[in-house]
């Protein structure tokens, strides 16, 4: 399966942009694609060019200034040997239909012009991760994943408090996140922090290649 990432969040592909990805596609041997998350207008096009919604996001911001509490763990900065740590992570977060592996989570690194990676550690492992961006004075919450063992310590909140620290210290004034509409423990950790969530949707869709 490859993954279709539109960068540049105003941009509409039409259905002729997916034939072409799909036929670039088959001829490097993939059989399917998925779409990262896609704006309802973006998400209109995916739907004329035949693929299919498997997945539907909240879309949450906050604006400055952010609301900031004491956190409960400190954070570490996350190296590159770790990567495959964090995924392992990832994995046990999300499952295998959506965890991404140690590549993908390093191009989320690279995915804005700015970005802040920590992790936090429990009696020396590695057992959570954030990932959030920064393009001017806008910040985004790439990838928070918490190993399942250590659920209910706080150190979602914790990583979050950092990033959000970080983003002000750059003069973030607006910051997004998005996350399964089902998922209620995300979904009450942004909001909490002062998120909101906004009216559109975003929506990931699959499909083969060959259509």
């Amino acid at each position: 399966m490859a993954q279709i990432v539109v960068l540049d969040g105003t941009a509409v592909p039409t259905p002729e942009h997916f034939r072409i990805w799909r036929a670039t596609l088959a001829e490097h041997g993939f059989t399917q694609i998925r779409t990262g998350a896609l704006s309802p207008r973006q998400a209109g096009q995916a739907d004329r060019a035949g693929l299919r919604c498997v997945q539907e996001l909240a879309l949450l911001d906050v604006t400055a200034p952010f609301a900031l509490a004491r956190s409960a763990h400190r954070t570490a900065r996350l190296r590159a040997h770790e990567l495959d740590l964090i995924a392992a992570i990832d994995l046990a977060a999300f499952g295998a239909n959506w965890a991404l592996d140690a590549e993908m989570l390093a191009d989320i690194r690279q995915a804005t012009p700015s970005h802040r990676a920590r992790t936090v550690r429990v009696d020396g492992e590695v057992v959570a991760f954030l990932v959030s961006g920064r393009a001017a004075r806008t910040g985004y919450v790439q990838r928070l994943a918490v190993d399942p063992a250590a659920h209910r310590q706080g150190i979602a909140t914790s990583l979050l408090l950092d990033a959000m620290r970080w983003m002000r210290r750059s003069r973030v004034t607006r910051a997004f996140v998005n996350t399964h509409v089902e998922n209620t423990a995300a979904l009450e950790l942004y909001r909490r922090h002062g998120f909101v969530e906004l009216p559109e949707r975003l929506r990931v869709y699959e499909g083969p290649v060959a259509t």
